[in-house]
């Protein structure tokens, strides 16, 4: 269970400002995740982040997984565009896209099997959970109410104000 984090790629903007969605702009899209971060990596299977780089930074507002499909056929789907564009819809900046593709313990990229991957899916939800500590407005709705309502000071959905003592202990053990 290898995983690792790639940078991300700019997904080209229409003249309207929605995702550029024609055949030409995705294979161009796929054509430079293949041969300007790793051959083979539209292929992979994973998690991924779509998020918006703007003038404070980059800032997440979608996590995905692909574990039945390849990257290429999972993370720009129509339905998944209808979610990016509704969040880009108004808001400046360049939409990205971070593949967190899954290796075999010798370094190959792993692709699709039809099969679920129970890494994958958990890899989700850690995903989800620190960017909803990043933006308390992420797009996911499935199975965040938990994450969104659940409150651990220390580690999650800490409520402003000074902590207790014991908080800070925690946060020490943790390593957060």
């Amino acid at each position: 269970m290898n995983f690792f984090p790639h940078t991300f790629v700019e997904i080209p903007r229409q003249n309207n400002g929605l995702i550029a969605s024609d055949k030409n702009s995705l294979a161009d899209l796929w054509y430079r995740v293949d041969t300007e971060v790793e051959n083979g990596l539209s292929g992979a299977i994973g998690c991924y982040i779509f998020s918006i780089r703007a003038g404070k930074g980059v800032l997440p507002w979608y996590v995905g997984l692909a574990e039945k499909q390849s990257f290429m056929k999972e993370c720009l789907t129509s339905h998944k565009l209808v979610h990016y564009n509704n969040v880009i819809a108004g808001r400046k900046g360049t939409p990205l896209l971070t593949l967190i593709a899954k290796y075999t313990p010798k370094g190959k990229i792993v692709g699709p099997t039809g099969n679920e991957h129970r890494d994958i899916q958990f890899l989700e939800t850690m995903l989800i959970s620190s960017c909803l500590g990043r933006n308390a407005n992420l797009y996911n709705g499935r199975d965040t109410k938990l994450l969104r309502e659940m409150v651990v000071p220390g580690m999650l959905n800490t409520p402003p104000g000074k902590g207790h003592a014991s908080v800070s202990d925690f946060r020490s053990l943790i390593g957060s």
